[in-house]
């Protein structure tokens, strides 16, 4: 079975780096992209399996950017990605628009690895 690939998005390298060296020690083929526009262009490029996508990013946010990518499937007529959000903040409106988005996982950093590797996992299912 072909590698599953996962497409992480963040502005912060640290956290990047770190999600990316751990989904890879796990197996996982990833693509990584520090905004939302790189993202879209890997999106219109690239089948992935899972997006994991921070929220607070500059010029673009998480929000927008899950939005704009499944705007750009959507037309495309290619199926919806599955979305993992993350984010350092903890925000009533923003909560709010993340709950009408209705993505897969929304979780807040720091993360317990375990518990995001099974979120992961789940989305992917497996």
């Amino acid at each position: 079975m072909a590698e599953k690939k996962i497409l992480v998005i963040d502005d912060e390298e640290l956290v990047l780096k770190s999600i990316q060296t751990l989904l890879r020690r796990t197996g996982y083929e990833v693509i990584v992209s520090r905004n939302g526009q790189e993202a879209l262009k890997v999106i219109k490029g690239l089948q992935v399996d899972l997006i994991v996508c921070d929220v607070r990013m500059p010029s673009f946010s998480g929000i927008e950017t899950i939005k704009a990518i499944r705007s750009f499937l959507l037309s495309e007529q290619r199926n919806l990605i599955p979305e993992i959000l993350i984010t350092g903040y903890a925000e009533e409106s923003l909560n709010k628009q993340i709950e009408e988005l209705n993505v897969a996982e929304y979780m807040y950093k720091p993360f317990d690895l375990r518990d995001f590797l099974a979120s992961v996992k789940k989305n992917l299912g497996e």
